[in-house]
Formats: structure tokens, sequence, C-alpha cells
């Protein structure tokens, strides 16, 4: 039994490796040759190399700011309400009473008396705050240099810049020169001269008597006293808006593309470049004023050196 056993699995086996001398070629590894395809070859009429060198420009850098003005100089404020008088009377003798028949004259001196008629008095009052109209001249741009229109730069580049001059704004102001102010002042009394007959020896007689004379005196007196009363006037601002600048303008030397040797194909590579990054031209092949012009507005749009074609730019165009 077991010699049949082993006479099987010889036959099996020895079915198995012809199965596998026939297929052999099928556990062998197979490389695969990738084959790349070459571009094209460059075209050097189109490469735009920096050459050639020159003075570009980097413009000033300015941040818009708000800016207050005082137009209006904020002062305490007063209102002087005087005291309140009130008016009585009072009657004074000028001659004595004398019998109408006399048998012995009476005396009389003539005198001049003063009579008091408003006491004297100490109050508070307020003068305002002067005023003086100023203009005030404001720096809302200060002087900087920028590039001409359509200027190419060379080695020198001083002919292609101009200088932009500084602008101010003028606003009319109000100004203290004397702040409001409360002062003491002293109201004097105030007075009244009266002559009457003062009786220096009375006199005899008989018969009726006739009465003394009077005179009205009319009197001043305060019956509810000064008063200030005060506020406050605010200080008013205008807000304008300044250009602050952050960095000075820059001339710096730098290689660039020599433009007289710049081909047509060349030039129109630039061109596209120009007019797909949002800038107004024509395709035609030459660098116009109109190029150069949108070349300088693409170059100060991205804080590039202005006056030529540096490596910057046309790293910044895509043409390199």
């Amino acid at each position: 039994m077991q010699n049949t056993i082993t006479l099987i699995l010889g036959i099996l086996t020895s079915s198995f490796l012809v199965g596998c001398l026939n297929q052999g070629n099928s556990f062998k590894p197979t490389h695969t040759v990738v084959s790349v395809s070459q571009s094209s070859p460059f075209d050097p009429t189109k490469a735009i190399l920096t050459q050639c060198s020159a003075e570009l420009f980097r413009p000033a850098v300015f941040r818009e700011e708000p800016f207050k003005v005082l137009i209006y100089d904020g002062s305490a404020s007063y209102s002087n309400i005087p005291a309140e008088m009130a008016q009585s009377e009072t009657k004074i003798q000028v001659e004595p009473s004398r019998h109408a028949e006399e048998t012995e004259p009476a005396q009389y001196a003539e005198v001049e008396e003063t009579i008091e008629v408003e006491r004297a008095r100490s109050e508070l009052y307020a003068t305002p705050a002067q005023y003086q109209k100023v203009i005030r001249e404001i720096l809302i741009k200060p002087e900087h240099k920028q590039w001409k229109s359509a200027c190419l730069a060379s080695s020198n580049s001083s002919s292609c810049l101009e200088t932009i001059h500084a602008e101010r704004v003028k606003i009319p102001t109000q100004v203290i020169i004397e702040p409001a102010q409360i002062h003491q002042r002293s109201l004097p009394a105030k007075t009244i001269k009266i002559k009457r007959k003062k009786l220096i020896k009375a006199g005899k007689g008989s018969g009726s008597t006739l009465p003394a004379r009077y005179t009205t005196v009319k009197l001043m007196r305060v019956i509810k006293p000064w008063k200030i009363i005060s506020s406050l006037v605010p200080t008013q601002y205008e807000t304008i808006s300044i250009q602050r600048k952050l960095r000075d303008e820059q001339v710096s030397m730098m290689p660039i593309a020599c433009t007289d040797t710049l081909k047509p194909e060349q030039i129109r590579l630039i061109q596209q470049a120009l007019l797909q990054a949002g800038q107004s031209l024509s395709l035609s092949g030459v660098l116009d004023t109109s190029t150069i012009a949108a070349l300088h507005t693409f170059q100060a749009a991205n804080q590039l050196a202005i006056g030529g074609l540096s490596l910057e730019t046309l790293r910044k165009l895509g043409l390199t």
C-alpha cells in the first residue's frame, strides 16, 4: 500500500516538472523600455538676454493715511447773568415844620447831604475767548521723483527723471489767542446830593403849624446775586488723506536687455506678455512709445525697477 502511494506521488511530481519546463519563459522578468520624447530645439531668436546695463529707477513707496486737522480750538464758554435789582422809595426831610405865625423866627442852616441810593458791591464777570483765523498749510504728499513716460533707461538716467513738487492743501482754522477768563470788579456805591434846612434854634409863634417838607428818594438793592454759567465748546477736527512716504526713491545700475538688438519676434513676445498682464497695446513687433509706456506701467504696478527690460521684469512677465 505504501509502495503504491509512493509511486503515485512520483508520477505527479514528474508531470509538474515537465509543465514547468514547457512554460519556463513566462517566469523570466521582462524589461519595458520607455521612450522619452525630446522637446523641440530651443529657438535662439526668441531668447531675451540681459547683456546691457543701465540705471533703473525704483519709485518711492507711499501709504495713504487719515490725518486729523484741528479747525476750531475748543474752549470754556461763560455766560454772564447780572444781579437783579429792586427799587424802593424813602422820604427825606428837607425843611422842618414851623409856626405859621412866628413871634420869634426859627434859625436854620442850609446843608447838603449825600444820600446812598445803591450800596457798593463786588461781582465776577466773564469775557469770551478771542479767536484768530489762521490758514494752515498741510503737506499731503512730499516732493518726489518719477520716471518720465516712454523714456528708456541709459547709463545715466537723470534725463528720464522728473521732480514732482510737494502737494499741500490750505485749511482755514480758528485758534484761540486769548482764552475765556473770569474777572472780578468792584461796583462803587451810588449817591445823590440833597440840600435841606437843618434846624439850629426853634422859633416861637402862635396859630397853625406848617408841616415839614420831604423829598422822595429812590433806592436800589440786590434781590438776586450775579451768576456765571459755564459750558464747554468742543474742539472740531477735519480728517483729510495724506500720502506718507515709507521708502525713498532709488536709482541702481542693473543688467537689462539691449533694446537696440531686440528682434521683432522678441518684441512681440514682450507685447503679448504685457497684454496678458492687463496692459493696453498692439502686437506691432516694434518697441514704440505705447509699448514702453505699458512696460513702465506694468513695472510700477508690480513695484519693479522702472526704465528697462531687467531680469526681474522678464521673470515677472514669464519670459525667462
